[in-house]
């Protein structure tokens, strides 16, 4: 979805929500592959 805001979203704060939401689910999803990693 935020990616979607971004692509598409023309409300500045909206577009600022959206970057932080990923740059947060980024660093999530990069901690949780490497728990599976570790998990193999």
């Amino acid at each position: 979805m935020a990616e979607t805001e971004l692509k598409y979203g023309k409300d500045p704060k909206m577009r600022k929500l959206a970057q932080d939401i990923i740059k947060a689910q980024k660093g999530e999803i990069e901690q949780m592959n490497k728990w599976l990693d570790s998990q193999k």
